[in-house]
């Protein structure tokens, strides 16, 4: 049975989890409106607080933003984590430049 509130939204995306100085590589499995879970093979113990940031890369643009989070879960392929902030000011949008086309 799944007592889950906001539903799950699988992805495979790039992570960068900021702890203690530190930063790990990740890739988000899946994403919630107040969560997500990161597979990585680095240990963080359950209730410690991180920064994450969130990679998106798209054929016209890239997206990424940053968090606040606690780790709720401790798996042995990643970290499943609850959002406390959302930096909405972080979010950046970078756009692509077009390839430079020799003349003809």
């Amino acid at each position: 049975m799944n007592n889950r509130k906001h539903e799950r939204t699988d992805c495979q995306t790039e992570a960068t989890i900021h702890y203690q100085g530190e930063d790990i590589k990740g890739v988000v499995e899946n994403l919630s409106l107040k969560g997500l879970f990161v597979k990585t093979d680095q240990k963080i113990n359950v209730d410690e607080q991180v920064g994450i940031s969130v990679h998106f890369y798209g054929a016209d643009a890239d997206l990424s933003f940053n968090l606040q989070a606690t780790v709720v879960r401790a798996a042995e392929n990643g970290l499943g984590f609850g959002f406390q902030k959302i930096d909405i000011d972080s979010l950046a949008l970078q756009k692509k430049e077009p390839a430079l086309q020799a003349p003809a």
